[in-house]
């Protein structure tokens, strides 16, 4: 693979490493939970990114095939606070999110524990293993976006009163485009799993649509925690303009 389909990933990494330097800062500042989560999440994840492939952009060869199991558990790992993080916001007490996160759970280390047991290839469709994996790790991504346009919807109805600051009701949003990026960047998986299985290396656009979708999900997610001052009067102002005029 040329050398520029590594951009999109490591660009992926340093995002991932940034926001999470920031979630981690928070959470010291805050003692709040969900900051901890997300903020260990993205740590994983950045290293990940970085671990999965540096080593061939610099072609340390056969390193890559050496520790690339190593790095997909720091992917896995990373899903676990991601999850609880989903959990622990919209749904703390619900049975049934104890019962999904069981499940998901189950399906990550069941597919990467068999899939490193059998040595197959990581991302490939021949690889049976990888499919169960993916559901661990996809299903996270979409809940997240169905429970934060959930309560955008009765946060919508709350802000009409006054009962809710426009900033809260944006949060949700970007919070379920976080969740709609990260299960397009789920998706671009099945295209690079395609290309490992059919040519042993991944696309340029396969690489371009899975580092894309994830520098897009940590963006939006940056601004629901750290809005810029201009973003941030740009959704009052919204909010002020009569609905007649602009849906709120």
């Amino acid at each position: 693979m040329e050398e520029y389909a590594y951009i999109t990933p490591l660009l992926a990494s340093a995002f991932y490493l940034a926001a999470s330097a920031r979630l981690l800062r928070l959470h010291r500042q805050t003692g709040e939970r969900p900051e901890l989560l997300l903020g260990v999440s993205f740590a994983l994840w950045g290293i990940y990114y970085l671990g999965y492939n540096v080593p061939s952009l610099l072609r340390l060869e056969p390193w890559p095939h050496a520790i690339e199991w190593a790095f997909e558990w720091l992917y896995v790992l990373g899903v676990f606070p991601y999850m609880t993080f989903t959990r622990a916001v919209f749904r703390p007490d619900g049975a049934w999110a104890s019962a999904l996160v069981g499940i998901c759970s189950a399906c990550l280390l069941v597919g990467a524990a068999m899939g490193t047991l059998e040595g197959q290839v990581v991302y490939s469709l021949g690889n049976s293993w990888f499919i169960v994996e993916w559901v661990g790790y996809t299903t996270p991504c979409a809940w997240l976006c169905v429970e934060a346009m959930v309560y955008r919807h009765g946060a919508r109805k709350r802000a009409r009163l006054g009962l809710v600051e426009p900033l809260v009701v944006n949060r949700y949003l970007l919070l379920a485009l976080f969740g709609g990026f990260q299960v397009l960047a789920c998706l671009s998986d099945l295209s690079f799993a395609h290309d490992i299985s059919s040519t042993q290396a991944a696309s340029l656009v396969s690489n371009v649509l899975l580092g894309g979708t994830e520098i897009a999900s940590v963006l939006v997610l940056w601004l629901a925690f750290f809005p810029l001052p201009f973003y941030a009067n740009w959704i009052a102002h919204r909010a002020a303009i009569p609905p007649t005029s602009v849906e709120a």
